[in-house]
């Protein structure tokens, strides 16, 4: 997918360690960077003769110089990668999906460990900490209730839920011309994502562009209520039903074994493009009961505003676990740290289906059936697989 680079502003690896050795490095977002991938760490990267550098975490901050060999991960890219990454107009998970980062030295998870230090330095990005979690705030609402309440707590949180927004016949209308395009999806579709479960068996976890030959969800979109609870954001969004994802519902299945069924961790913004996407608004729809047995969504409150945060999310008790109705709505900034859980109980199944709000550069900048998750379907077979699993390929 080629975007056009009047948007994601692009600069020098000169200017980009001058950056680095001059303003961040030592300071606040430096010594952010440097506890949060660990004292003592080191990357070094290789772009040609004239660009090798390591990039140290000291007690001091963050440190530059050119010993990229003495790294303990080591990449391989070229210049406009990395200027790329800079820019964000892709992540590094984004890069590596293409082919476009190696790993020398290291591990993958070390190599993810540097993705919030990197925002920090490059983007004057906080990274998230304990001291961040916004104080106690209500997240859960009727579709009648306050705006400003509701607008308030989407601001601090990141998200909020909303109960009985659509009906009961409503709900079932969207159930059943799921199962439908659930059973004529195929794995070389590249428009549907599947898994496999313990015994082998593989099974449909997500169809995007619902909204493709569909009357119901072609209007979902506009519909009044989602337009109206889109507009409790800080900016203006518009849906965009053909870009990114399309319309899409994403389906938990019980004691999947391989594939991406159960995201880790994550932002919508994962893949790249966060200047682009960021703002932007998720709205899903609840198709089902939503709770532990079903593979719940659970949010991180007010890591919309930082990068990093995994730490604080994986230890402790600070995420924010959903649970919800059919008809119930949830409304998520997709820089929002988020995670779905496997479900625990073999027989539930939570299906959502999602419509999303993007700036209209948004429109402007990506093709009209595409968007950044298209990566994940670059390696041939048009499984979505986890980075691991595409290595072991």
């Amino acid at each position: 997918m080629q975007l056009d680079a009047t948007f994601f502003p692009q600069r020098s690896i000169t200017e980009l360690h001058e950056h680095v050795l001059k303003e961040v490095g030592r300071g606040t977002l430096g010594k952010q960077a440097a506890h949060s991938v660990g004292i003592g760490r080191s990357l070094g990267v290789k772009l040609d003769e004239e660009h090798e550098f390591r990039l140290s975490s000291t007690d001091k901050g963050i440190e530059l110089d050119k010993n990229a060999d003495e790294a303990k991960v080591i990449l391989q890219t070229d210049t406009e990668t990395w200027e790329n990454l800079a820019s964000e107009s892709w992540s590094m998970m984004g890069l590596i999906l293409q082919n476009k980062i190696s790993l020398i030295a290291g591990q993958f998870n070390h190599v993810a460990a540097w993705e919030a230090p990197l925002q920090a330095l490059y983007n004057n990005r906080p990274i998230f900490s304990n001291e961040d979690i916004p104080s106690e705030e209500s997240h859960v609402f009727d579709y009648g209730s306050d705006r400003r309440k509701m607008r308030d707590s989407l601001s601090k949180l990141g998200f909020i839920l909303v109960k009985k927004v659509f009906s009961a016949n409503e709900i079932e209308l969207m159930s059943n011309e799921i199962e439908e395009r659930k059973s004529a999806a195929s794995v070389e579709d590249k428009r549907s994502w599947w898994a496999t479960d313990k015994t082998g068996d593989e099974h449909c976890c997500r169809v995007t562009y619902l909204n493709m030959g569909s009357e119901q969800f072609s209007q979902l979109p506009n519909d009044e209520r989602l337009l109206n609870l889109a507009s409790l954001s800080e900016e203006k969004l518009f849906p965009t039903p053909n870009h990114g994802d399309g319309i899409s519902v994403v389906m938990k299945v019980p004691e999947i074994e391989h594939g991406l069924s159960d995201l880790p961790w994550h932002r919508d913004c994962g893949m790249g493009g966060h200047p682009l996407i960021c703002p932007g608004l998720n709205i899903g729809v609840q198709l089902n009961e939503a709770n532990e047995e079903s593979g719940q969504l659970m949010f991180l409150p007010g890591s919309h505003r930082f990068s990093g945060g995994l730490d604080v999310a994986m230890v402790g008790n600070k995420a924010v676990p959903i649970s919800a109705d059919p008809g119930d709505v949830t409304i998520h900034y997709g820089h929002t740290l988020h995670v779905a859980p496997p479900p625990t109980n073999s027989g539930k199944c939570r299906r959502t289906v999602y419509v999303s709000f993007h700036k209209s550069e948004y429109l402007n900048a990506l093709p009209e059936g595409k968007g950044y998750n298209d990566v994940l379907f670059n390696h041939g077979d048009g499984r979505v697989r986890t980075p691991e699993e595409r290595a072991a390929i």
